[in-house]
């Protein structure tokens, strides 16, 4: 069997052994040691990629469950892959339905988005409730896929409602719940009821959630997931080669682990989700500056801010409990000493105070230093939306502020 790259080759035997599949290299949940977030072993790409310093920048395909190897297909005659040169610079890409968010981010705007968790409930008046609030002061609201690999409301339902209350959506897509098969039905059904924009993510683990007997379906991972978008909406084809009546018109997004090992493969993982297919990424949420400007630097090294728009995911800690629980709880989120020993310092009626000033101070660094960027900032999960700093942002800088339970994305 002729293998088709010898960045395949050393995990060929242990891919299977991955608890999410992954073909396209790590997901997001990998520690700085190392760890695979669900089994805390050594993630089985981690010596892979430290041996392979030229890893792919282009997507791998997926497995072939009908086969009695479902990786046999990895290591068959090489085709030609979509790579990053491949695809259109960001202002050359075509109008797609024109919406608020995509406005904006051709326009170089600032834009403000926020994330809510659909709740634990059937109650539709419930979920426009929490909307409410929120209208008029956001771009576009992202609905999470069971976050934290626990179910709630189907996020799906929650973005039509959302959206005919008059607030845009992105809608979070992950793989860990749903096939190829069902992935591409949501992805019509989803713009069948208005939504402009989704976001293909791997997804969290059922064994971190509170579902841990659940089987995981992983079928996809993230770059298989938007390669298969993509398909859809480019070539109007299902992946069986089906040709639809009508493509889902949507803009593409991903996650991007600015501070997830290995370090030195992101912006890789990232370069393989842009020739994939995508228009836009945001970040897992960033505390280390310092990780987060080498990220960039690559990122510009490979040309890939000229290609799609990148939204950086900021947080306000509410205290340095809050932090080290982070650190130890969080694969691929790394709070920095410094701003630990800053909240420690702080009086104890003053710490989240404390925490919000280091956001917003995060947020002018950001936008001082780095172009088209955005912030996410998370909440505490009994506060819809916590308080909050808004400013403006200078010419051509996107910006996305959230408002989440969760830690982070999920598995990118």
């Amino acid at each position: 069997m002729k293998h088709q790259s010898p960045y395949l080759l050393p995990v060929a035997e242990r891919l299977l052994d991955c608890p999410k599949s992954m073909t396209n290299g790590p997901c997001g949940g990998v520690a700085l040691d190392g760890t695979c977030e669900v089994d805390r072993r050594i993630c089985v790409w981690a010596e892979t990629i430290a041996a392979s310093p030229g890893a792919e920048n282009h997507p791998v395909p997926p497995g072939d469950w009908s086969a009695p190897e479902p990786f046999s297909a990895l290591f068959g005659e090489p085709r030609r892959p979509r790579i990053v040169a491949d695809t259109l610079d960001k202002h050359r890409r075509p109008l797609r339905q024109g919406g608020r968010f995509e406005s904006m981010l051709r326009a170089g705007r600032f834009v403000v988005t926020a994330e809510i968790n659909p709740p634990d409930s059937s109650d539709a008046a419930a979920v426009l409730a929490r909307v409410r609030p929120l209208t008029g002061v956001l771009d576009a609201v992202h609905i999470s896929d069971n976050s934290l690999a626990s179910p709630h409301m189907c996020g799906l339902a929650m973005a039509a409602l959302i959206e005919r209350a008059g607030v845009e959506t992105i809608l979070h897509m992950t793989c860990r719940d749903r096939n190829r098969n069902m992935l591409q039905a949501d992805l019509l059904g989803a713009a069948a009821l208005g939504i402009k924009s989704v976001l293909c993510l791997t997804g969290d683990h059922p064994a971190i959630g509170d579902h841990p007997a659940a089987k995981p379906v992983f079928d996809l991972d993230a770059v298989s997931w938007i390669d298969a978008a993509r398909h859809l909406r480019d070539e109007a084809r299902l992946l069986s080669g089906r040709v639809l009546d009508v493509a889902p018109d949507v803009l593409i997004g991903a996650g991007a682990e600015p501070t997830a090992a290995p370090l030195e493969f992101r912006p890789n993982r990232l370069a393989a989700k842009v020739a994939a297919g995508i228009d836009f990424a945001v970040t897992q949420v960033v505390y280390d500056m310092e990780l987060f400007a080498d990220f960039m630097q690559k990122i510009r090294d490979l040309g890939l801010d000229r290609k799609i728009h990148i939204l950086v995911s900021v947080g306000a800690l509410a205290g340095p409990a809050m932090a080290r629980g982070m650190n130890n709880n969080t694969p691929g989120v790394v709070v920095p000493e410094h701003v630990i020993k800053r909240l420690d310092g702080a009086p104890p009626g003053k710490r989240r105070d404390e925490g919000l000033r280091i956001c917003v101070e995060q947020i002018e660094q950001l936008k001082e230093n780095a172009r088209h960027l955005g912030h996410r900032h998370h909440g505490p999960r009994p506060h819809p939306l916590p308080r909050s700093h808004r400013s403006r942002a200078p010419h051509r800088t996107t910006a996305r502020r959230t408002v989440s339970s969760t830690p982070g994305l999920g598995s990118p």
